[in-house]
């Protein structure tokens, strides 16, 4: 059912609309009478459905502080039978509950939005908003096609209470206009999630790579394109079908590499992979950075996987077999060839090529070069951001 009313909603923005703005007054009066406890702590993570991403990165943070030991943590989940939390509550999302909690926390901790787009101003509320990655695809208002809430403008209530994270200037503007934002609501340290991706140790990669059945004597190559929001299947799922012959990808790259899939969360319909020992589906893997760590390099086309990768000092390729359909129908903050210093591959051949003959140094120059313009403040975000979470409360 909660399926089916968003898929609803999607193609009826008007109507969420009246939802949201309904909802909004609703909740704004009952806050009223809802005691706030100034020791409280409200997670989510991508509206619920994960366990992870920059919430678990200042969440394990806090767990590990004593000034937190006696809060309330809980964590909001779409289905949350399906995750256990080392500490805290768990309640379901869009729940009776979880609208109390709302109310109730002093502090909230998204990537995503925690007041369901409602756009509570709540006076004793301090939000944390980490977003979930650097746009190159455009976002909210800015899309060329916006389903959801029709364009409306994303006001930024009360942002003198809102502590909000950027990995560079260029992320942090577009956030600022678009979110209505203040400069000093930005804290120049990256993201939490990636603060992992430099500490892994050798024993850590072996033990991921075993738990997917990766030959430690291949290299790894992780394929992870972004969703096209305008494409459907006759069963309302988001589909994403990239134009490749992964036998043909077998034939010439297994004898070196492993090849991972991994589609966006979004993604309801992808290629159906079919894991072997050369190409492995990896889309419900549940930690990213594991992924990340373990490649030796990485393709996609429009994702923002580009700023978090680019921080292992690693090559990344570019396979934008759509590229004019997706400036049209979403549009994009840069060109490609203005900020990816590789290729700009329009179908497989091209790229299957041009992995084949890539000179890995010369490749990883350009990713470094590409982290010193787009994610120069990488390791220490969770650390940043809790100590500003504690001369806040």
């Amino acid at each position: 059912m909660r399926s089916f009313i968003i898929k609803f909603l999607k193609i009826h923005p008007r109507i969420l609309v009246i939802i949201w703005t309904v909802a909004r007054y609703i909740l704004q009066f009952c806050s009223i009478f809802v005691p706030v406890n100034k020791k409280q702590i409200l997670f989510a993570s991508f509206g619920g459905r994960k366990f992870d991403d920059s919430p678990k990165a200042i969440y394990d943070e806090i767990c590990r502080r004593k000034e937190f030991a006696d809060w309330n943590l809980i964590w909001a989940f779409v289905n949350p039978q399906n995750f256990d939390i080392p500490r805290g509550k768990k309640i379901r999302m869009d729940s009776f509950s979880f609208f109390i909690a709302l109310l109730q926390s002093y502090v909230w901790v998204s990537n995503s939005g925690m007041d369901r787009d409602i756009f509570l101003n709540l006076k004793h509320t301090i939000k944390v908003e980490t977003w979930h990655g650097t746009p190159l695809k455009k976002i909210c208002g800015d899309e060329h096609q916006n389903t959801m809430g029709g364009k409306r403008e994303l006001r930024g209530p009360l942002d003198s209470r809102t502590i909000r994270c950027a990995q560079s200037v260029f992320d942090r503007d577009i956030f600022k206009r678009i979110f209505h934002a203040t400069e000093n609501s930005f804290l120049m340290c990256d993201l939490p999630r990636n603060d992992k991706l430099r500490c892994y140790t050798e024993r850590e990669l072996i033990e991921i790579k075993q738990k997917l059945n990766i030959p430690l004597n291949k290299k790894v190559i992780l394929y992870a394109p972004t969703y096209r929001e305008y494409l459907w299947d006759e069963n309302g799922e988001n589909l994403l079908v990239p134009p490749i012959n992964l036998g043909k990808w077998e034939r010439k790259l297994a004898s070196e590499y492993v090849l991972l899939f991994r589609a966006h969360y979004a993604v309801g319909t992808a290629l159906n992979v079919q894991t072997n020992d050369f190409v492995k589906d990896v889309s419900s893997y549940p930690v990213l950075n594991d992924l990340y760590a373990i490649s030796d390099m990485m393709i996609s086309d429009y994702s923002s996987c580009y700023f978090d990768f680019s921080i292992l000092h690693r090559p990344m390729l570019n396979f934008a077999y759509d590229l004019e359909e997706y400036e049209t129908k979403r549009g994009l903050y840069l060109k490609l060839e203005d900020c990816l210093e590789c290729s700009i591959n329009r179908d497989e051949d091209s790229l299957l090529s041009e992995i084949k003959s890539l000179d890995f140094e010369q490749e990883i120059m350009k990713t470094i070069r590409f982290q010193q313009r787009f994610a120069p403040f990488a390791g220490h975000a969770s650390e940043v951001l809790v100590d500003e979470i504690l001369k806040r409360v």
